[in-house]
């Protein structure tokens, strides 16, 4: 498929074994072992966690890579650490009540990025994505739910805005590259200079 025509795909994928919940208890439980990126309108955008906390997890981007090659014909990889990489392309977001996400879009080198939901509370905030084609500027959104994999290109534009529920929406962010995969392509530079407060002017 022409990536230039590849915008955004949503799955329900069935993964064995799979538990939002202990995947959140973990998330909780090891703040003493989580790395931050950078900060957003006062809060932590994205927050590191290794994988062998969620060794569940390689049964998610596993199924994220099959999709994914299903769409650009050609095979993908997460990296992790654990893969001998030099970082982690995965990482999870929190966003309390009357937190928001800025527009950005993902590194440069990264065929694809993909988000998964593992709680998404009502009126939390949905996905939105947007792109410019010569002249005009095209959004739209994507609802977020729990258990739903969105895979998008990584140059397109995303936000979401502010949470208005009473609880924190939580979901896992990642980067997918092309194999074979080239060492220096996964160097530790985040797209972060493309973020804006929420609402955005164009």
């Amino acid at each position: 498929m022409d990536k230039s025509k590849f915008n955004c795909i949503e799955y329900f994928p069935k993964i064995l074994n799979l538990s939002h919940d202990k995947i959140i208890n973990s998330i909780y439980q090891n703040r003493e072992n989580t790395t931050y990126s950078h900060k957003i309108n006062g809060r932590w955008e994205n927050q590191y966690l290794s994988i062998q906390y969620f060794p569940e997890l390689r049964k998610l981007f596993r199924t994220a890579c099959r999709e994914g090659k299903a769409i650009l014909e050609k095979s993908l990889v997460v990296p992790y650490k654990e893969l001998g990489l030099p970082m982690d392309e995965f990482w999870f977001n929190i966003a309390a009540p009357g937190e928001s996400t800025g527009w950005h879009d993902h590194k440069e080198r990264s065929e694809l990025s993909g988000v998964y939901y593992l709680h998404v509370p009502d009126n939390s905030g949905d996905i939105h994505f947007r792109k410019k084609d010569d002249d005009e500027t095209f959004e739209w959104e994507m609802k977020s739910q729990t258990g739903k994999l969105i895979l998008f290109d990584s140059s397109i534009e995303h936000s979401v805005p502010e949470n208005k529920s009473k609880e924190n929406r939580i979901s896992i962010a990642f980067n997918l590259f092309s194999l074979p995969l080239k060492i220096g392509s996964v160097n530790g530079v985040y797209s972060s200079n493309k973020f804006y407060s929420w609402p955005c002017p164009f």
